[in-house]
This record gives C-alpha cells, structure tokens and sequence, in this order.
C-alpha cells in the first residue's frame, strides 16, 4: 500500500510509508483538528488516537480560500499563532510515537507494527500538510498589515516558522537514522548468506538498489541452505519499506525547503510594508507639524486682527477728542468775543 506526496502536484507521485488514499485528494478534502496532546510523549502511537477531520468548505478559521481584503487583529493573529504550536507540538508527540514503532518494526516479524507505523506516518504528513497551509496564512495576514502591529505579526509569523521547521526537521533525522538501522539490519542478512564476505561486500550489499537482488542472488550460488532463501525473502519484503522511507525522507526535505524559501520570499514584502509604515508615521509627523503652523498662523491672525481693532478704536477716540476738543474751543472763543463786545 502506497499514498501520494502531499507536496507534489503530480497525481501519480508515490509518498511515504502506505497509505490508502493520494495526498493530493486527502488535503484539499479535510482539515486537522488537533486533540489535546497526550502527556506520555514516548508511549507507542495507539490505533485509537485520532483526529478529527473536517471538510474545508465548512472551515470558518483556516480556509483556503481568498485572503480577506482587511488584515486580522492583533489579538486574532495571537490566537492563530497559539493554535499553531499547539499543532506543533502535537507534531513533536507523533514523532516520538514514531521512532518507538521504528524500533518496535525493526525487532517485530508480525506487520501489526509496520502497519501501526505507515497508519502514523500517513497521518503525520497530512498533520504536516495542515500547519504549512496555516502557517502561509499567517504570512499572507502579516503581508497584509499596514498599521502598527505590523513588526509584532513579522515576529511571530518568523517564531512559529522557525519551530516548525525545527520539527520537520527533528522528524528528518528520526527517518534518516531508521534509513541506517534499516541497512544495518540489512548487512546482517547478507552475513547471514555469506558470512565469508568482505567489509566491501557487505557495504556493497547495504547500499545497493533493494530492488536489484543480484548481489543477493550471487550469494545464493554458494549457499543453498534454507536460511539463506528465507533472507532473500525478507529482502524482497524489506524492498517497499525502503522505498517508503526514501520517500518519506524526500517529502520532509521538500517541506523543509519550502519553508525556507517561504521565509525568504517574505523578505522583500516585509521591507516594503515596513518602508511604507514608515513613511506614513514620518507623513502623519509632517501633517501634524503643519497642522501646527496653521494653528499657530490663525492664533497670531487673530491677535493681528485684534490689535488692529484696538488702533482703530484709539484713531477714533483721538479723532474724537480732536473734534470735541476743537469744537469746544471755538465755542469758547465765541463766548469771550460776544462778552467783550460793545
């Protein structure tokens, strides 16, 4: 059983450990919501423990659709950002299940725990597949902002990225040490067909396509024992879990790639929303100072204009006591000259 890449855009792109449906249709179908994490992180993953899908067309928090045209709140970006590392850090207890079923399948023969182990993976990568498509959201919010929350949402949207990508990339090296426990185990086999090989040999044998058994079958020559058939079985069984792993390894390098490059296409927008936040606080101090002036320009008008009516109202007072004064003192002189008169 096989399940598709849920980074690749190829419908017929093989993934990682065996699942029954294709990525591509799973991920545009359901959304993950996350249950409380489990506090017995390194307890071994139980069928049981699920989580619930949802379709998207009945999300009302993190659609795919069009990003809304007005940017969220500081505090609803917050909230975001918490259920995010919530998500996280359930990520963090799946890859710890997973290590513990990655032991448990390299020492079980029964395939309960490979099938323990493909069910988680899937699971683990449609969880993986759910955070990014969250965590772009965040980004194209922060892209969207203009006013001063803006350094805040940068922030935060740079934290949340940075640990998942330190989860990815924990869940990297678990893979890659299961890749050479896998071959180590693998080596041993091929001891088991020819214990006379080489330390060569035996490297040889380990790194060689598991598809191709030739150098198996080589061996088979010199041994005919039973043993030595029942090895090359195992081979060709191990063959597909190799493959899976190799994918698996390929679709988080992918996913961690892409996260990178995520952060670093961000940059030049980040820039360009800070440039132009600054440039409205330097205008909005340019329209204050303005503002000032003018206001200062009218106090001083309105001052002029009062001064000018005080000059005004002396003018006409003098004026005023001029004309009294002139005209008492005509009346005077009238008065002397009609008594000193014949």
């Amino acid at each position: 059983m096989s399940y598709n890449n849920p980074y690749s855009q190829a419908p017929q792109a093989e993934a990682g450990y065996g699942y029954s449906q294709p990525y591509d249709q799973q991920v545009s179908a359901v959304r993950l919501v996350s249950h409380p994490v489990s506090p017995t992180a390194n307890a071994p993953w139980q069928p049981q423990e699920q989580h619930e899908m949802q379709p998207y067309g009945q999300q009302d928090q993190y659609n795919n659709h069009a990003p809304a045209a007005n940017a969220l709140s500081q505090g609803d970006f917050l909230s975001r950002v918490s259920a995010i590392r919530t998500e996280i850090q359930s990520l963090g207890v799946s890859v710890q299940n997973i290590e513990t079923l990655h032991q448990r399948a390299l020492t079980s023969n029964d395939g309960n725990a490979q099938r323990q182990l493909d069910d988680l993976v899937a699971q683990t990568q449609l969880k993986n597949t759910a955070i990014r498509g969250q965590i772009s959201q965040l980004k194209g919010d922060a892209e969207r902002t203009t006013d001063g929350s803006f350094g805040l949402k940068k922030r935060q949207y740079e934290i949340i990225n940075n640990e998942f990508k330190a989860a990815i990339q924990k869940f990297i090296q678990e893979e890659q040490q299961y890749k050479e426990r896998y071959r180590d185990q693998i080596a041993r086999q091929y001891r088991i067909i020819n214990p006379d090989a080489s330390e060569d040999e035996v490297r040889q044998a380990a790194e060689t396509d598991w598809g191709n058994e030739g150098i198996f079958q080589t061996a088979l020559r010199t041994n005919r024992s039973g043993q030595a058939s029942a090895v090359l079985g195992n081979v060709r069984a191990q063959h597909n879990d190799m493959e899976k792993i190799k994918r698996t390894l390929e679709e988080l390098v992918d996913l961690f790639q892409g996260l990178e490059t995520q952060l670093a296409l961000q940059e030049p927008i980040v820039e360009n929303v800070s440039q132009m936040a600054e440039q409205t606080k330097q205008d909005l101090v340019n329209a204050n100072t303005q503002i000032d002036k003018g206001i200062d320009s009218a106090r001083r008008r309105r001052k002029l204009k009062w001064w000018c009516l005080f000059v005004v109202i002396l003018i006409v007072i003098a004026i005023a006591l001029g004309v009294g004064l002139g005209v008492a003192l005509t009346k005077n002189a009238g008065q002397k000259a009609t008594n000193t008169g014949p």
